[in-house]
């Protein structure tokens, strides 16, 4: 029997929410536009602001759901990797999440 934790992406890709130190991330669906289709976003909770934020960063539409799943979690990946930076609209709350997955979570 194994005694590896879970990936942090397998995680997110399966429960649907992440809890690291100040955040909760979660993947949600939305439709803003009122289009048909339900599209993928990460949502992010800050413990320090009591405010949940909508990750802005463009999430690339795929051809099914489980497609759209897989792409949002790709982008927290990125932003992870330090390919992305991530997008609040809002300078101090994106750097301190960047700072925060960046110690916790591992590529």
């Amino acid at each position: 029997m194994s005694s590896e934790k879970p990936s942090w992406k397998k995680k997110l890709r399966e429960e649907g929410y992440l809890e690291i130190p100040g955040f909760r991330i979660e993947l949600t669906l939305d439709n803003t536009f009122l289009d048909l289709d339900y599209i993928p976003r990460i949502i992010v909770y800050d413990e320090e602001t009591s405010h949940w934020y909508v990750l802005r960063n463009p999430i690339p539409k795929g051809k099914t759901l489980e497609e759209n799943w897989d792409r949002a979690v790709g982008v927290l990946e990125k932003i992870v990797r330090g390919e992305l930076k991530p997008n609040f609209e809002n300078e101090e709350l994106s750097n301190r999440f960047l700072m925060t997955v960046r110690k916790f979570l591992d590529v």
